[in-house]
């Protein structure tokens, strides 16, 4: 016997449980395969900072110093971040003009803000590529702890890196909120909210960088273990948002219908997504990651130790 109502489907003698949690994986699959995601990438999505956290624990028991120098400046995780940093940049702006061809330019500005934004972001995760090409540091720069050639790590009364993980915060709860309010309340498919909302399997991301400041309030500021976790959460924040962009780019791309004899400019349906059209963009991105990685070890510097005037 098979009862349906609202759109629902629920057949007698069945396990409310297992309904429901079969009825949340279908759910976060279709929306995934809204934005072009398949099965295995969506899962991969939801399911990264824990297999991450895994992996990052697993090392920390089995070879410490592997851990300690995997979350370390100018190691894999910070370069994934820099490159992470890049990527969301150069789709944001990618998507800037066929978003003002499709009549929004609220989220045009916002998305030139977001690009210039995490260009920024970006430069200062690796000092601006200082321990790259070992320029010196340059005047003005002898409040910063590090003393190197960054703005989030002056120690002159006001703290930005205070703000930067406030702003973390914002983003992991606002990011969240988002899609949950889009994705899954009623809210038009050609929304500007939908539009901006990342995919329900990106959630998980968002709230990492939540759930460790918050675990940070109780964590001893010596506790050096559970601090360089930090480097960590931050990659799982710019995963969610660099899936997050491309969404935005793949929802803003016109479509030419023939309406009348007249082309009409429209959101692109749900269809297959030639990713490729994204992949010129990605091979730059991991191009100058690789080469600014392979070349900081020939620059003479190391973190904290750079020569000019911090020192």
């Amino acid at each position: 016997m098979v009862q349906t109502w609202s759109g629902a489907t629920e057949r007698a003698g069945a396990v409310p449980g297992r309904d429901r949690r079969a009825g949340l994986r279908e759910q976060l699959e279709h929306d995934a395969a809204t934005d072009g995601f398949g099965r295995r990438l969506t899962w991969n999505l939801f399911w990264l900072p824990l297999t991450s956290l895994a992996v990052l624990l697993a090392s920390a028991v089995v070879f410490r110093p592997e851990y300690d120098k995997m979350l370390h400046e100018d190691w894999p995780v910070e370069w994934a971040q820099f490159a992470g940093c890049l990527f969301i940049c150069v789709v944001a702006l990618m998507s800037v003009r066929p978003a003002l061809r499709g009549g929004r330019p609220l989220l045009a500005g916002l998305l030139l803000l977001s690009g210039l934004a995490w260009f920024f972001l970006a430069g200062e995760e690796i000092s601006w590529a200082q321990r790259v090409f070992g320029f010196a540091t340059p005047g003005g720069f002898e409040g910063n702890r590090q003393a190197e050639a960054n703005l989030h790590n002056f120690d002159s009364g006001f703290d930005p890196e205070a703000v930067f993980r406030g702003l973390q915060v914002v983003i992991g709860l606002g990011m969240s909120a988002l899609a949950l309010y889009a994705r899954l309340g009623r809210v038009r498919p050609d929304s500007s909210w939908r539009i901006a909302a990342p995919p329900l399997c990106t959630v998980p991301l968002f709230l990492t960088i939540v759930g460790y400041r918050f675990l940070g309030l109780f964590v001893p500021e010596g506790f050096g273990f559970y601090g360089r976790l930090q480097e960590w959460a931050e990659f799982c924040q710019y995963a969610g948002l660099t899936a997050a962009l491309v969404c935005v780019y793949w929802a803003v791309q016109p479509q030419t219908e023939p309406v009348g004899g007249r082309a009409r400019h429209a959101l692109r349906p749900r269809a297959r997504r030639d990713w490729r059209r994204l992949l010129p963009a990605a091979v730059v991105v991991l191009v100058i990651t690789l080469v600014f990685a392979l070349l900081t070890p020939f620059s003479g510097l190391i973190p904290g130790n750079a020569p000019g005037q911090g020192n």
